[in-house]
């Protein structure tokens, strides 16, 4: 079979899963190869299966990168699924998450085009340090911290200047990133594979990780819960994102069913199980 990991033209940062993945692919006899989305020259018609990896230019580019989904499924079975890739698009998903009760870190979304005051919005929330971010986001994408409310003009500017273009989000700074950061695990067709600790990133930085053992009940609970409340119907692949809240307790800090890194060079069983799935989905159906 034909398959494509579909990546970009220009990577913000190597991917670590490609590698591994397309040897894992081809020494099952399938001819696997990168493609990046954005490349208007790809004939995703001669695939029989393209997987969403590292596109992670898309938040620059979200309504092309909308359109290229609507696009590309008609041409090749798309994976995640389109329904699913477009739920996760926006992450004002997580309210709706959080309607279904599952533990969310707070969040206020802002609406493109509108002028709201970081000071209010930090002093309504009980916030000293915020985090403001795009609503439709990868990786650090303009991604920044400040002190509230030492840091408020900062603050202030630079929302005002991204509202300007694009939806974004605040938050609270998690002062449990001091003491590990967020606990990313990693599903292959909803089955929990391995879970990875990582520190939350803002623009400029680089990434930390490492394995995190054992997993407790608590995360694969919660993981879980989240996995089933989420429209996840056909999902290949999912990392559920959790952080401690300063009272001990567990809260999402991301469902990402679009482009995650699923580490792959941190547990070779998990490879093998992606591509056991990838090869359910190209079997003839009875």
């Amino acid at each position: 079979m034909r398959i494509a990991l579909v990546s970009c033209l220009n990577l913000p940062e190597p991917d670590i899963d490609e590698a591994p993945l397309l040897e894992a692919l081809r020494s099952a006899g399938h001819d696997a190869l990168s493609a990046p989305w954005d490349d208007d020259a790809i004939d995703w018609s001669s695939f029989d299966l393209a997987i969403v990896r590292a596109t992670w230019n898309y938040a620059q580019h979200p309504e092309r990168f909308a359109q290229w989904i609507d696009t590309t499924s008609t041409k090749a079975t798309l994976l995640n699924p389109p329904s699913v890739l477009r739920a996760n698009l926006h992450k004002s998903y997580l309210l709706n998450l959080e309607s279904q009760g599952i533990p969310i870190i707070p969040s206020v979304f802002l609406d493109q085009g509108s002028t709201p005051d970081i000071r209010a919005i930090a002093d309504e929330q009980g916030w000293t340090r915020v985090v403001i971010k795009p609503s439709i986001s990868a990786g650090s994408f303009a991604t920044r911290a400040f002190e509230i409310p030492s840091e408020s003009d900062d603050a202030q500017h630079f929302l005002s200047a991204m509202l300007a273009q694009r939806d974004m989000m605040v938050q609270p700074f998690m002062t449990s990133v001091s003491r590990g950061g967020e606990v990313c695990m990693v599903h292959i067709d909803n089955r929990f594979t391995h879970a990875i600790q990582k520190q939350p990133r803002f623009e400029g930085d680089d990434e930390s990780v490492a394995r995190f053992e054992p997993i407790g009940p608590e995360h694969l609970d919660l993981a879980q819960r989240v996995l089933s409340a989420a429209p996840t119907e056909g999902a290949l692949y999912a990392r559920v994102d959790l952080i401690e809240h300063d009272d001990g307790s567990l809260l999402l800090s991301e469902l990402e069913l679009l482009e995650p890194s699923l580490f792959f060079p941190y547990d070779d069983d998990a490879v093998n199980a992606m591509v056991r799935a990838i090869e359910r989905r190209l079997a003839p159906q009875p």
